[in-house]
């Protein structure tokens, strides 16, 4: 198996029945840590790893339609590290008893300075900030989407006291290009 390629599957009931031998490398990179261990997802429901009512929708949508037959993809989106922007695609073939096989490509990196907000641990505050599940743009004004850094500068996350939370959603571009793969 390729080193960029992570591959997990679900069931008919999108439960997690499989996990590449690389994903916990992958997992740490992110800063993952705890509930994430291969050992401890499988079994679980996918959709306890899947933030925001419109990501979920969307994966619902795709879900649906990989299960009538037809594989999707590829789709590009970002899993960004504290210190890394990751560009993958996406890709979900059918198979047997509606089983879905998700495979994640590492298309290329590129370095940047660690970025606080994506570390799990950093969150110390009530508030919430808005971040494209697909390409990881912040919503920095109603469906104003801009870089991460950008986003921070321009919100001045870093100044105040507490770090905010991330909640995730789709930024208009990304739910553009997912849904027409669906079409």
């Amino acid at each position: 198996m390729e080193e960029n390629i992570f591959i997990y599957r679900i069931d008919k009931y999108d439960k997690i029945r499989y996990v590449s031998d690389n994903w916990q490398i992958f997992a740490n990179q992110n800063g993952w840590n705890g509930e994430i261990r291969p050992d401890a997802v499988i079994g679980k429901w996918l959709w306890d790893f899947i933030q925001g009512a419109e990501t979920q929708h969307l994966y619902e949508e795709l879900f649906q339609k990989v299960r009538i037959g037809k594989a999707i993809g590829p789709i590009p989106f970002r899993c960004d590290s504290p210190d890394e922007r990751r560009y993958l695609e996406l890709l979900l073939k059918p198979m047997p008893d509606n089983n879905i096989e998700i495979l994640s490509t590492i298309v290329r990196t590129e370095d940047r300075e660690s970025v606080n907000a994506l570390k799990e641990d950093e969150c110390s505050s009530h508030g919430f900030v808005r971040i494209c599940s697909m390409c990881k743009k912040i919503d920095i004004d109603k469906d104003n989407w801009v870089e991460l850094e950008e986003g921070l500068s321009y919100l001045k996350l870093f100044e105040e006291h507490e770090v905010p939370c991330l909640t995730h959603g789709l930024c208009s571009a990304c739910y553009e290009v997912a849904m027409s793969d669906l079409d």
